[in-house]
């Protein structure tokens, strides 16, 4: 372990790294998801840890594991952290290389414009935990690794494929090209009870505020909705996904026929 100066010249380098994420560099919090990297066996290339931690920290195994390690006052700690509620660890590993989900299988998410990196995060936990083949990302969706997603994934980013700036026409295409289905997610249409998708299948959503955009309603096979109660008629899409997604898992598991007929 190494000491750093508030205002060496690597921390200046991530400072800059934080506030705009160099291609390729991806930066975790939390000694949490810190752990977790480690036990997947993904390289962490430094370590900076807060020096009140040092101590009780040093004997982790994942501070092993890092290729590097630095330590830095608690208020460079705070001013450095990239979240509200800073941990007192940060990390700066290698984004994992870019994937593209080939639709022979299973299903995939694609999220349309889906701006909030928390919201993110959170559909691609519950992707990865849930079984998805892939994540796909429209143009204009949040940096899936960027802190705050990263933070909201709890590092799931790592254990999934994600495939980014691609277009709806093109994922589409691709999975009705592999004789699977794309459904949207949202009001009306199919209920969630009564759904059986073709598989492979592409499950559109978009963001809470804006929904799916029109084409996209018009492009896909059909409308899947959730029914609710007591006058709601919305989820937070990251809700919305992980309830879609845990039934069309549970009724594989349940060997309930998922196929439905062309005709």
């Amino acid at each position: 372990m190494k000491a750093l100066g508030r205002h060496s010249a690597r921390l200046r380098s991530l400072r800059a790294c934080i506030r705009q994420r160099p291609s390729g560099l991806v930066i975790v919090d939390g000694p949490r998801i810190i752990q977790d990297l480690a036990q997947w066996g993904i390289p962490i290339g430094e370590l900076f840890l807060s020096a009140d931690l040092a101590d009780q920290a040093g004997e982790q195994s994942w501070v092993r594991h890092a290729e590097q390690v630095w330590i830095v006052a608690p208020t460079v700690m705070e001013d450095l952290a990239p979240t509200r509620h800073p941990q007192g660890v940060l990390a700066v590993v290698h984004e994992p290389p870019a994937a593209r989900w080939a639709a022979r299988r299973g299903a995939a998410v694609y999220l349309d414009h889906v701006q909030d990196p928390g919201n993110a995060g959170a559909i691609i936990r519950s992707a990865a935990g849930l079984g998805a083949a892939a994540v796909l990302l429209s143009p204009g969706c949040a940096d899936p690794f960027a802190p705050l997603s990263v933070r909201g994934a709890a590092g799931a980013v790592f254990r999934i494929p994600i495939e980014r700036n691609v277009s709806a026409e093109n994922a589409i295409a691709r999975v009705h090209e592999s004789g699977g289905s794309a459904w949207a997610t949202g009001t009306g249409g199919t209920s969630l009870a009564s759904w059986r998708p073709r598989l492979p299948v592409l499950l559109l959503f978009g963001s809470e505020g804006r929904g799916l955009a029109a084409g996209l309603l018009e492009r896909a096979d059909g409308t899947v909705s959730i029914p609710l109660e007591r006058g709601i008629d919305s989820l937070n899409v990251a809700v919305a996904a992980g309830i879609v997604l845990q039934t069309l898992r549970l009724r594989t598991w349940a060997g309930e026929p998922i196929l439905e007929s062309r005709e």
